[in-house]
């Protein structure tokens, strides 16, 4: 056992025995995913003495020859020999779990004797490599490393260690704790169902929109159903501030601005396609806040060539900031499908609903929804309207509220998951795919509230059939 697995294991917090096993025998280590989640188990194998030989993703071409100093390549399966095969630990880096099982399969069958894919397992290696370094003098609280750990950003889970640096660093003022206590790691803000783009199969069903769907919340309401949260809960770890596209709201500054100065809340991540460039400094300099995260879904060639001058800029203006911001290049999305009832059994919902990784705890217009998909489609009529489903924060007084919360946040499923595919391995598509043509022009506010290019054909605004 190295000195720093019996530093962590002194600390509470025991590495896996098989990363123990791993390290003791000195086997080689492959990563099977070159992402985020990739890159944070390299960091944790390093801290312990034990870096991976190489990562393995199928998309190497685009990510260049290495992360963080490791090589990254294509998973060329047949070109390690028998005996490599079954000597070597294989790490599935996926957040999804149906396709960190399918690939698992696939090397199994392939004589890679051992792979690993358990979340639990691989989230207890990262808690462990914390502990050691908090032991050792070594912890250092980084917000951009901390936010893309896969212990953090599953809502279902929560790290102790996250939520102390949350509330030493950034919770002002919290009132005596409930008991039980009501920690909530993530709440999605969605503010407006406008967006500058139109992708097929988007999560937030902008492709499903009508005219008379576009809505901007406004300020006050947005910030009283979040107050009216916060007074039953004890945390909110991580506020996600998100539309449509969130920086098209028109008072988008007055909503960031009242949403940094709410108490009981850790950390705000805004998520934006980048195509918008607030004109506002003042948006920048809240954004500058070190409790803040940009987090940019880039779709490359698929973002419609009039804005693609958009996104640089507002890179640029992020940098001149110095804002925290994450670009990350989206290839693929899962295919939710049509809104029929799949005709589920209760195993199966449970089964869609356990392996999903777009759990986001959505607050649209009053209610609190599982996740956008949801939430949009419960607003558009897309969904059935189940009660159940939802937290309706405007009707309940504060204790009822509280005992609301702490049942929904342990569901095992909800209505709403019988009428979608889930992370399904099996159905993808590609990202941004755009279902309308924005041809060349000045930026401008159409009829229906929606800020686009000139030259949007009328097909933006019209519903697709389910």
């Amino acid at each position: 056992m190295s000195e720093r697995t019996a530093v962590a294991r002194c600390h509470g917090q025991t590495v896996p025995s098989i990363f123990e096993q791993v390290f003791d025998r000195k086997q080689r280590i492959i990563l099977y995913g070159a992402g985020k989640i990739g890159q944070r188990v390299a960091a944790a194998l390093r801290w312990f003495g034990h870096s991976p030989v190489f990562f393995w993703d199928r998309c190497a071409d685009l990510l260049g020859g290495e992360r963080d100093g490791i090589e990254v390549l294509f998973p060329d399966l047949p070109a390690m020999s028998l005996e490599e095969r079954a000597d070597c630990l294989v790490v599935v880096t996926i957040f999804s779990e149906n396709v960190a099982e399918r690939i698992r399969q696939e090397l199994l069958l392939a004589g890679y004797a051992n792979v690993l894919s358990d979340k639990a397992i691989i989230g207890g290696l990262l808690q462990a490599e914390c502990a050691s370094r908090l032991q050792a003098g070594r912890f250092e609280f980084q917000l951009m490393r901390c936010h893309i750990c896969p212990v953090v950003s599953d809502v279902r889970s929560r790290c102790e260690i996250f939520d102390r640096h949350i509330r030493d660093r950034f919770i002002k003022a919290v009132e005596a704790p409930f008991v039980p206590e009501v920690v909530v790691p993530s709440v999605g803000v969605l503010i407006s169902n406008k967006c500058t783009m139109t992708c097929e199969g988007c999560n937030h069903l902008r492709d499903h929109y009508a005219p008379d769907d576009h809505r901007d919340l406004a300020p006050d309401q947005v910030i009283g159903d979040l107050g009216k949260l916060l007074s039953a809960v004890d945390l909110v770890n991580k506020l996600v501030l998100v539309g449509g596209e969130a920086l098209l709201h028109p008072r988008v500054e007055e909503i960031i601005d009242r949403l940094l100065r709410l108490p009981k809340v850790g950390i705000l991540q805004v998520i934006t396609n980048g195509t918008v460039v607030p004109k506002s400094r003042r948006v920048f300099e809240l954004l500058a806040s070190p409790r803040v995260i940009v987090e940019i879904s880039d779709y490359g060639d698929h973002v419609p060539e009039p804005l693609r001058p958009n996104v640089s800029r507002f890179v640029e203006q992020l940098e001149d900031h110095r804002i925290q911001y994450r670009r990350i290049r989206t290839l693929q999305w899962f295919d939710f499908g049509g809104f029929e009832d799949r005709g589920y059994t209760e195993e199966e919902i449970r089964h869609v609903y356990r392996t999903c990784c777009f759990l986001s705890h959505d607050l649209f217009d009053g209610r609190l929804y599982k996740c956008s998909r949801s939430a949009y489609g419960t607003v558009i009529g897309k969904v059935p309207n189940y009660p159940g489903d939802y937290v309706d924060v405007r009707d309940l007084d504060r204790e009822s509220l509280r005992a609301r919360l702490i049942e929904f946040l342990s569901l095992e499923y909800v209505d709403a998951c019988r009428h979608c595919n889930g992370a399904s391995a099996a159905l993808t598509m590609e990202a941004g795919r755009q279902i309308v043509v924005v041809k060349k022009g000045r930026l401008r506010q159409d009829g229906s509230g929606l800020e686009a290019a000139a030259g949007v054909s009328a097909a933006c605004t019209e519903r697709r059939p389910s």
